[in-house]
């Protein structure tokens, strides 16, 4: 029996959580933990890290949101980056972003490969086509990085 790819979902807005789990839930490739707010998000981090979080974690893939309530650098991908920092011998976990707010400066904080490192950023209403594939080439082709600068690029070539 081998063990499927553990992918932690965490958003203030329960039915987006809800509606990444069920079309997640639907491929069979991976297990979901869903998590409605940020104290169960980071006892699940905290749970999955190795070495006492001096080594990379076990999760495959995180899919957060902004919280609205929250300065953009106290959100969640911001101190998740910023304890990976502290071990040389981590790297970062990988993210994709789903969310309403799709303001430039948000969008370049998550993207920036030295910040927020996000793989990919999906829109509210659209990411429901995109999430599956998206998900697959991040765990499965182990592309995070590779989508990161994509996506970077294209937000600095609309700049032009």
């Amino acid at each position: 029996m081998s063990l499927k790819p553990v992918i932690l979902l965490y958003d203030l807005d329960n039915k987006l959580v809800d509606e990444c789990a069920a079309l997640i839930g639907q491929t069979g490739l991976y297990t979901t933990i869903s998590t409605y707010n940020e104290a169960n998000a980071w006892e699940v981090v905290k749970q999955y890290n190795r070495l006492l979080g001096f080594a990379t974690n076990k999760l495959a893939c995180i899919i957060t949101g902004w919280n609205s309530y929250k300065k953009p650098r106290d959100q969640f991908l911001f101190r998740l980056r910023k304890e990976e920092h502290r071990s040389p011998f981590r790297y970062p976990t990988p993210v994709i972003m789903i969310t309403e707010d799709h303001r430039r400066d948000l969008r370049l904080i998550a993207l920036d490969p030295t910040d927020g490192d996000v793989a990919a950023y999906l829109h509210n209403d659209s990411f429901k086509q995109e999430l599956e594939v998206t998900l697959h080439k991040v765990v499965f082709g182990e592309r995070a990085h590779e989508l990161n600068s994509i996506a970077y690029a294209q937000l600095l070539s609309e700049e032009e």
